[in-house]
């Protein structure tokens, strides 16, 4: 069981499955439309964020790296200073290709209960969260990175929950602030 200090319930979209989106790239869709058959990777964005800035090229690979598994990304720029245009010029200029979407009513956001730009959340194909943390560990703080990482939170991650289907640990994600709130 996945256990979150200070939340009431584990983060969850599965109520928001089979509700209507809009991707960056002007693609409306239900969001399972966009899900993996084995996981589902969600990604909080902001093209403003040094760090998310940091990982464009990241994501990419991790996207490829996963594609035959079964797995996909969706990106979700949360926040209401959000806007569809800013979303698809960083998305087009970064050569992000998965599914986007600008959450400014925080619907989303809110389900996964984001904290940070870019963190990680990993999805049953339920829509339950089994895994919310940091990409890898190159950032030490705000403001403060690792040249290189050595630990790769959230492919180790995937890799031990497609093979044991099990929650894993969280590794909290440093980075931006998301401004949603209750």
């Amino acid at each position: 069981m996945l256990l979150l200090a200070g939340c009431a319930h584990p983060p969850s979209v599965a109520p928001l499955l089979e509700q209507g989106f809009t991707s960056v790239q002007g693609e409306h869709a239900l969001l399972k439309t966009w899900a993996g058959t084995k996981a589902t990777v969600f990604l909080t964005l902001d093209p403003t964020c040094p760090i998310t800035q940091l990982y464009t090229n990241a994501f990419k690979e991790f996207a490829e790296k996963y594609a035959g598994q079964g797995v996909k990304l969706v990106g979700v720029y949360a926040g209401p200073f959000m806007h569809q245009s800013e979303a698809a010029a960083f998305a087009a200029d970064a050569g992000l290709r998965f599914p986007q979407v600008v959450d400014s009513t925080c619907v989303l956001s809110l389900a996964l209960q984001a904290r940070v730009t870019p963190e990680c959340f990993i999805a049953d194909p339920t829509g339950n969260v089994v895994y919310r943390g940091a990409f890898d560990d190159r950032p030490v703080r705000e403001g403060r990175k690792k040249p290189e990482a050595v630990k790769h939170y959230l492919a180790d991650a995937l890799d031990a929950y497609l093979a044991t289907g099990q929650p894993q640990q969280e590794v909290v994600a440093v980075g931006c602030i998301v401004e949603c709130g209750e």
